[in-house]
């Protein structure tokens, strides 16, 4: 299985987001630009990271410690099933 196969496809993490302490927020009404609503896809994906500069490769690392992403990601649920999830749970607040 390729890594991007993890992806779910939620597409929150295509969303600007602010990361306090104890809660991730997640602004439904802000995605990129290059986000499809329609398709939960990226339109460039081959090339967003260069055409869209806040875009973050997920990696196993970002899995394991990342703050970014929702506890629903199917990269944080694949890290979490393998053990390797060390950061705490925050609460995940979706606005919009």
């Amino acid at each position: 299985m390729k890594w991007e196969d993890i992806c779910t496809r939620c597409g929150l993490c295509c969303h600007e987001k602010v990361i306090h302490p104890d809660a991730l927020v997640i602004d439904t009404s802000q995605p990129c630009a290059f986000y499809d609503e329609e398709t939960h896809s990226c339109t460039v994906y081959s090339e967003r990271f260069a055409k869209c500069p806040r875009c973050e490769k997920v990696t196993p690392l970002m899995a394991a410690f990342g703050r970014s992403l929702p506890e629903s990601c199917g990269y944080i649920v694949w890290a979490k099933r393998h053990h390797i999830r060390f950061r705490k749970a925050v609460e995940n607040v979706i606005a919009g």
